[in-house]
């Protein structure tokens, strides 16, 4: 036997589109007053000219919604090239020659476990 019955299954139904019913509502009402504001703003004109040479450092807060800033990036300059120079005295004691190596042994042959 399911907990949930007929009764049950048809009131979380209910509720549900109630819920979803009353929250289409009141989005609804809530982005009533920024249509107004879209409505009221004239619509942008092809080919004309953008006013990005006068944009504000920070744009007016919009009534609601998001603020999009735009990041203008800037060329960093070519660091600085400072050439040092410098020169060791001579030592006193003399150089015979490099050093003798060392004689080289060859490197030992591989074994095999045999596995």
């Amino acid at each position: 036997m399911s907990r949930f019955n007929e009764g049950r299954w048809n009131r979380i139904l209910v509720w549900t589109g109630a819920a979803l019913a009353w929250g289409t509502a009141f989005i609804a009402i809530w982005l009533e007053p920024a249509r107004g504001v879209d409505a009221a703003q004239p619509a942008p004109v092809a080919g004309g000219t953008a006013e990005s040479s006068t944009q504000a450092i920070m744009p007016h807060p919009a009534p609601q919604g998001l603020v999009i800033l735009r990041f203008t990036p800037v060329d960093t300059p070519a660091p600085e090239v400072v050439t040092v120079r410098v020169e060791a005295a001579a030592s006193p004691r003399v150089s015979a020659g490099p050093p003798a190596a060392a004689p080289s042994q060859p490197a030992p042959a591989p074994e095999s476990s045999g596995s």
